[in-house]
């Protein structure tokens, strides 16, 4: 029965015309064609891992702010909100669920 399967699932790809297009399941396979086509050198990209230390300024006032904000919020309220709010991603996640609770 599987190979009833897999021939009918071949056949249909084929039908829509595989041969002529690139994967659908890959995508990037029509950006590799093109930059080889057209010649252009094959460049690499370097990933750095952001830390704390490497961020500028204005990134770390951010995030202090935000674990400011969000350690004001915790001392504030009952251990039961607190374990509805735990789950949450920000302060400002957390106050929705804080005003959701009352």
């Amino acid at each position: 029965m599987q190979t009833q399967t897999s021939n009918t699932l071949h056949n249909a790809i084929m039908e829509a015309g595989s041969k002529d297009r690139p994967p659908m399941l890959a995508p990037d396979w029509k950006d590799v064609k093109v930059l080889v086509s057209k010649g252009s050198p094959i460049t690499t990209t370097a990933r750095i891992r952001e830390t704390y230390k490497n961020v500028l300024q204005d990134i770390r006032d951010q995030l202090n702010a935000e674990v400011e904000a969000v350690q004001i919020i915790l001392t504030g309220i009952d251990n039961d909100i607190y374990s509805t709010t735990d789950a949450c991603p920000n302060a400002c996640e957390m106050w929705k669920a804080i005003e959701r609770l009352k």
